[in-house]
């Protein structure tokens, strides 16, 4: 894996083509979370973003004013187009949840039916909007040096939108957008319309696409994956960074 992958997101996140300002101040205060991973759509990421994922949630301050966020790199495969990252972001997604669901179940609230409104992707038992960025992307603004995943809290979200800061928010990235590529970015219109999963990979979908994510039956009684004193197994040798790979 590259040595300096920290160093590629920040001059991407830090640029003048990044669209995100929130994720631009977050990245400055400190407040990102970075991992790097060998191969996006490997079981083997997979099992160590759940890992990274659950300490991340057990450690995050979601009422904090400041921005938090969890992005995860790949150092491969590089240059692909939408529809193969596509298929990777979801292959990945399956099998991290695959992963998480044998210690934590479903986020409360969320509907775990990747067709249904209400859906949010869930890792450690809470919600996040997943945001694929990749090389070709339609976006300039969404052009990183190799496959990124960014997992934005709901509860945060929601935190925004009570302080009366969504709108504005929304409206600063509108114009970054307009001033980059001259138009809105097609996925921040269909906001809150649609199932959320439509919009993870940024490519524009058809009416009748159907999302390849299967959610893992929930077991008929109790939680499987805690260890006999209670408590979920995690490598303890894994250290998360703020902002750091």
């Amino acid at each position: 894996m590259t040595s300096d992958a920290r160093g590629e997101v920040e001059a991407f996140i830090l640029g003048d083509r990044f669209s995100c300002l929130a994720g631009r101040s977050a990245w400055r205060q400190g407040g990102i979370t970075h991992r790097h991973y060998d191969v996006l759509g490997s079981e083997e990421a997979a099992r160590l973003m759940a890992l990274d994922l659950a300490e991340f949630v057990g450690s995050a301050d979601w009422s904090a004013r400041s921005f938090t966020s969890f992005i995860a790199t790949f150092e491969q495969p590089r240059g692909v187009d939408e529809l193969r990252f596509e298929e990777l972001l979801w292959q990945q997604l399956q099998l991290l949840h695959e992963q998480d669901a044998e210690n934590h179940q479903w986020a409360a609230g969320y509907a775990s039916d990747p067709q249904a409104r209400e859906f949010a992707y869930s890792v450690a038992g809470h919600p996040f909007f997943v945001i694929g960025l990749h090389e070709t992307h339609r976006r300039w603004g969404r052009r990183p040096p190799f496959p990124m995943l960014a997992f934005n809290s709901h509860e945060q979200f929601t935190r925004i939108k009570g302080a009366g800061m969504w709108d504005r928010l929304a409206e600063k990235i509108r114009k970054q957008d307009i001033k980059l590529q001259g138009d809105i970015n097609p996925n921040l219109q269909e906001y809150e319309e649609l199932s959320e999963a439509r919009r993870y990979s940024g490519r524009p979908k058809p009416a009748e696409w159907q999302c390849p994510f299967v959610p893992v039956p929930v077991p008929a009684s109790g939680e499987a994956g805690r260890d006999r004193d209670g408590e979920r197994p995690l490598d303890r040798d894994r250290e998360l960074t703020p902002s750091g790979a």
